[in-house]
């Protein structure tokens, strides 16, 4: 399955609220794709929706430093500010 494939069905289980399945849906596809920018986002954003922020924001770290410039560069940033604020 493409990776594209694969967080289109993990979107379509975190609108039903179906956690656990695209927690296990990611991970299955971090074995093969393990650095992967969409596939590490997308976890980071379920566990703040599971309400495991420090999950989260270790992630969130990790995309930073595997990719300083990458596409999501500014969201991850402004996401691991409100870690701080709060």
């Amino acid at each position: 399955m493409k990776i594209k494939e694969i967080v289109e069905e993990v979107k379509f289980y975190i609108m039903n609220h179906k956690y656990e399945k695209a927690e296990e849906l990611i991970k299955k596809a971090l074995e093969e794709h393990p650095n992967n920018e969409e596939l590490l986002y997308n976890l980071a954003v379920l566990y703040e929706l599971m309400h495991q922020d420090p999950k989260a924001e270790e992630i969130y770290r990790r995309i930073l430093e595997i990719y300083p410039e990458g596409k999501r560069h500014k969201d991850v940033e402004e996401r691991l500010k409100r870690f701080e604020e709060s």
